[in-house]
């Protein structure tokens, strides 16, 4: 698929979400939302990937210890499309394509990544962009497209006329383009707002009017674009995810009694066999062997080894909850 690299933007504040964390260190299911997305991007074979921080930058950078990644620097939050150019010195070089997404889509697929550069590429087009058709696509940007069904641009919903808020095509903020068409367009941008902001979705208008070619690739599911912005989605978010593990475990053989009452974090081995029951909480890095029987209510806590045909069960007693342990 030719050099890739991502950009993964992480410099906004989040203010939305009423936190004084940055909002890309809040979790999903134990790890946070910028390592759910780095994870995604190591699994699509990206292998040059830079973060971009601004707010709260060395809670951020100190998050990524030990994480491969380069860290650049947005010293003014001015915008997306300003956020990419900080990292723009670090790409002509480098690589063929550039990726970039949000910080905050935790549930993103390595294989939609794939699929997005794979279309870029075999289009040979200047940019692909990832939509998706929702019901509700308040707070999105819809997907304009002119009478051919090619796309034109991104419409801000707080610029939308009562037609446009009608489109159910939106954009979902993750993008593939061509390293030199990129570099391009960027610099043609221009600061729409009193804040003197630049967006990143005025590319697209840019490449349309220039005759460049421009590609979509429609999510086949919806879930995985989700980003973040409130404590509310976060919560919905993670409910996902947590649903996606638990049914990961019981289709290789692990028995969940009851997956409403069950909670596995992320990173987390289970044995074939094993049995897991109600009310039971398994933290990230947990490595359980086969035919074990866990729970009901039991908190394994993270970094935990449990061997084969260990039980580990909880009980309560006046004092609270304790845990047992028989081998």
């Amino acid at each position: 698929m030719g050099k890739a690299t991502a950009v993964i933007l992480a410099a906004g504040k989040g203010t939305r979400m009423r936190s004084a964390r940055p909002k890309v260190l809040h979790e999903v299911c134990g790890i946070t939302l910028l390592e759910c997305v780095i994870e995604a991007v190591q699994n699509a074979e990206i292998s040059q990937i830079i973060v971009v921080v601004g707010d709260k930058k060395e809670e951020v950078k100190d998050s990524l210890k030990g994480v491969s990644v380069k860290i650049v620097e947005q010293p003014v939050q001015l915008g997306t499309a300003h956020a990419v150019l900080s990292a723009s010195h670090m790409l002509s070089d480098l690589t063929d394509v550039v990726v970039v997404l949000n910080g905050d889509a935790p549930l993103i697929k390595p294989e939609t990544l794939k699929r997005l550069i794979t279309v870029n590429k075999e289009a040979d087009a200047d940019l692909t962009l990832l939509t998706a058709l929702v019901d509700k696509p308040d707070g999105y940007g819809r997907i304009f497209r002119d009478a051919h069904r090619r796309i034109k641009g991104i419409i801000e919903e707080s610029e939308a006329s009562a037609d446009e808020l009608q489109i159910k095509e939106i954009n979902v903020g993750m993008y593939v383009f061509k390293v030199e068409s990129l570099l391009e367009g960027l610099s043609e941008i221009a600061p729409r707002n009193k804040k003197g902001e630049f967006y990143l979705t005025d590319i697209i208008s840019i490449f349309y009017r220039k005759g460049k070619r421009i590609e979509g690739l429609e999510s086949i599911n919806t879930a995985e674009v989700l980003g973040i912005n409130t404590q509310r989605e976060l919560a919905a978010v993670n409910q996902i995810r947590r649903d996606e593990i638990v049914r990961y475990f019981m289709d290789r053989g692990v028995t969940v009694t009851d997956p409403a009452s069950t909670f596995i974090e992320s990173r987390v081995e289970i044995g074939e066999g094993t049995k897991v029951y109600p009310f039971t909480y398994i933290c990230k890095n947990v490595v359980i062997g086969q035919r074990c029987c866990i729970g009901p209510f039991a908190y394994i806590k993270a970094d935990a080894k449990i061997e084969d045909d260990v039980k580990v069960s909880g009980m309560m007693n006046k004092t609270g909850l304790f845990s047992r342990i028989e081998e």
